[in-house]
């Protein structure tokens, strides 16, 4: 469970993941993805209220954006989605940044944030994504195929620990899962699966599995249902109807029971879960059963090795973590750990003159082998848009780089040679395409956009 307060340290003006207290005043604020840990003080009418009045704007995915726009309608014009690989320039009072979203591979829309100022910092919110991925992802290169110096990374450190040294990846994970289901429900009509999981979302590729390997749907309540229904791809794995189906998850009074129909019959649970799982029971498989209860290792969140392949990757000059345990001993041990990695990665050359530097670096220079969005376990469904509503979208000018001559002044897109033109964002709301050159321009507070990277520039008022 994320304990992140919400302030980026090195960007004091901004909110990440959280919307009480001291985030009150942040000019701009940003969601990885929605699951309730990152969304508190979001439904508070005073955020709400001052977000609005104030003109502010709340940053997410296009499939966070469309589960908010159902839970908060009152919000609907002051949420903006940032394109995926794309990075979009936001204006702030004291200068502009820019933010890049790399897809997270935690849920669908889940999204990990690169900010760019003076400095640079990766704010990973809940995320998983296997380590022989993280160096083909091309957001954390420059144009020159050097990897980005990072200054910090905000780290998800759920499974920060030896003893989660590694996980079974999903595929093989809902193998086992999938395999427990068929031998049971091919006993008969009469038995019945109980699915427990341990959030309300965050497990639409396991249904979606679940469907593809037994013919059969999971039957969810209609707030579930609503839910999962902004993506197409499940448009057949789940169902509202309990009679037509053996498998059921979430579809009691609230996502920890089920309904009647479950119960009624000859019942078996399956527990997905990953804290139960350290590496000592893996060592056995990665399903156990109890009486008719079964518990299948089923992680969303990074591993110990996978959270170490990113930070040896980045080489971060510091990490903060984002998930305190209950146990101090539990912070105290992921503290040390994260403290040797950055050792390690510091070169030996800058050792600190007065005794040892602890967050040294030196920017990598490595050749992609293969640079690709993000497929990580073919997760397609993890990275895929909300459905489609009808609402037709504008066209956007995608340019290599553009300039920002004032903040006072907003003149209409001019297609001449120069291509220069003057707003208060690099996002401008157009309904025609300018294909002349643009050429490089610095922007003020970010420096030149070939230090943002290869993607184009989104623009949109």
């Amino acid at each position: 469970m994320s304990t992140f307060g919400g302030k980026i340290e090195e960007i004091p003006h901004i909110s990440v993941d959280r919307f009480d207290g001291r985030n009150f005043e942040s000019e701009a604020y940003f969601l990885s993805h929605c699951h309730t840990d990152h969304m508190v003080g979001l439904d508070n009418w005073n955020f709400q209220d001052n977000l609005v009045k104030n003109n502010k704007y709340l940053y997410a995915s296009d499939v966070s954006r469309a589960i908010l726009k159902n839970q908060f309608p009152y919000l609907e014009n002051n949420i903006k989605v940032l394109d995926m690989y794309t990075p979009t320039i936001v204006v702030l009072k004291n200068g502009n940044i820019s933010v890049l979203p790399i897809p997270a591979g935690h849920c669908p829309g889940s999204v990990m944030f690169l900010f760019e100022t003076n400095t640079r910092v990766l704010y990973t919110g809940d995320y998983r994504i296997n380590k022989n991925d993280i160096r083909k992802l091309k957001a954390f290169y420059d144009s020159f195929k050097q990897v980005k110096a990072i200054e910090k990374i905000y780290l998800d450190t759920t499974f920060f620990l030896r003893s989660y040294l590694k996980f079974p990846k999903r595929e093989e994970s809902l193998e086992e899962l999938c395999k427990i289901i068929n031998e049971w429900i091919s006993k008969g009509k009469n038995y019945t699966i109980k699915l427990s999981t341990s959030a309300r979302y965050g497990y639409e590729y396991m249904f979606n599995e679940i469907y593809k390997k037994t013919g059969m749907p999971v039957h969810v309540n209609q707030a579930a249902f609503e839910l999962y229904s902004i993506i197409p791809e499940m448009d057949n794995s789940i169902t509202v109807d309990g009679c037509t189906t053996q498998i059921h998850c979430s579809c009691g009074s609230s996502y920890q029971y089920v309904c009647n129909d479950a119960s009624t019959g000859e019942m078996r649970t399956i527990k997905v879960s990953a804290f139960r799982w350290t590496q000592d029971n893996l060592e056995d498989g990665f399903s156990s059963a109890s009486s008719n209860i079964y518990y299948v290792c089923y992680s969303t969140h990074a591993s110990y090795e996978e959270g170490l392949e990113l930070i040896r990757f980045l080489k971060p000059k510091s990490v903060e973590m984002c998930v305190q345990h209950e146990d101090p001993y539990t912070n105290m041990e992921i503290a040390k750990l994260i403290d040797e990695v950055l050792q390690e990665c510091t070169p030996k050359k800058e050792t600190d003159e007065v005794g040892y530097k602890l967050f040294g670096f030196e920017e990598t220079k490595l050749e992609a082998k293969e640079e690709i969005g993000f497929q990580s376990d073919d997760l397609g469904i993890l990275d895929s848009p909300p459905r489609d509503t009808g609402c037709s979208r504008k066209r956007y000018q995608k340019v290599k780089s553009v300039a920002l001559v004032s903040c006072n002044v907003e003149k209409q897109l001019n297609c001449d040679e120069n291509n220069a033109f003057g707003f208060c964002s690099l996002q401008v709301k157009t309904d025609e395409v300018c294909d002349a050159p643009v050429k490089d321009l610095a922007v003020p507070g970010v420096g030149t956009l070939a230090n943002i990277g290869e993607p184009p520039i989104k623009r949109l008022k």
